[in-house]
């Protein structure tokens, strides 16, 4: 039982280290490369990366018992939410935006309760709470960016997280690394034809967004996506998700040691109060009713 605790908050913090890069790295590419551009060369590396060492002979047998959820895996919790985020870049800032997917956490325990009719628990809520309290207090409300569609874009992505982490969780016959791995490589397949709508896919670009390009991929989209699908699987949709909530720690530590950012007091504080709620969040056990 400790060893799986230890692996869990290995996978939570891992997963939030990967991703507390993401925003950076979209901020950074999507002006230039373009939003559907980036969603497909993100699905791309992760698909070449992922694809060789995890689909097997032994899980193609089963593909057209799985091709459903597969698909609507791809659609809902690859490439919509990737592509609103990107579009929501242009207009947000990188705070902004982890504030808003900080909000993952509560639609899937909304869902969960709902749907899967896991137990509710109102400490479990509270830790939520306490932990977007904390993200709004680490990013700090003066440095909030305010733009309508952006911001529903964003929550409509957090929504589409929350979902499909519900989803996954009940999708347990189907191996978690198979099926993290067939998502995203149908869903370059579907994003592809839409790259025509921008500029296409080229290397004409600086070195820089080449390199978050490659890093988005590699990094946040197959080594983190993988994990995370294996943490839902082992810990529930509600656990898992609160993730969302320590990447701008990640990203907070990124930056200091990269690039000599200040941490503040204020920063100190939301972490502490995140820490807090997603502590909270799991340490109660999730059973169905």
């Amino acid at each position: 039982m400790q060893k799986n605790s230890v692996l869990d908050w290995s996978l939570i913090v891992a997963i939030g280290i990967a991703w507390g890069s993401s925003f950076l790295f979209i901020k950074i590419s999507a002006p230039e490369v373009g939003p559907i551009t980036l969603v497909f060369s993100r699905l791309l590396i992760a698909s070449l990366i992922l694809t060789p060492f995890f689909i097997t002979k032994k899980n193609l047998a089963n593909i057209k018992e799985d091709w459903p959820s597969i698909m609507f895996l791809a659609c809902i919790n690859a490439s919509i939410p990737f592509y609103l985020f990107s579009r929501a870049a242009i207009d947000l800032n990188a705070g902004t935006m982890s504030v808003l997917n900080g909000t993952t956490p509560l639609f899937a325990f909304v869902i969960a309760s709902l749907w899967l009719r896991l137990s509710s628990n109102w400490i479990q809520l509270i830790g939520i709470l306490i932990g977007m309290v904390g993200l709004l207090v680490f990013v700090g409300y003066e440095s909030l960016e305010f733009s309508i569609v952006a911001i529903i874009l964003c929550l409509l992505a957090s929504f589409f997280y929350a979902f499909s982490s519900n989803f996954i969780f009940k999708t347990k016959q189907i191996d978690a690394t198979y099926l993290a791995s067939m998502t995203l490589l149908v869903a370059t397949f579907l994003v592809f034809p839409f790259t025509f709508l921008e500029n296409g896919l080229h290397l004409n670009h600086p070195s820089e967004v080449l390199l978050s390009v490659f890093l988005l991929g590699f990094l946040c989209t197959g080594l983190a996506y993988m994990g995370y699908v294996v943490l839902i699987k082992r810990v529930g949709p509600v656990k898992a998700s609160t993730v969302v909530l320590i990447v701008p720690i990640s990203g907070m530590l990124w930056a200091n040691v990269f690039l000599g950012e200040v941490i503040t007091g204020t920063m100190l504080i939301g972490s502490l109060l995140i820490i807090t709620g997603v502590g909270l969040v799991n340490f109660f056990k999730e059973e169905t009713s």
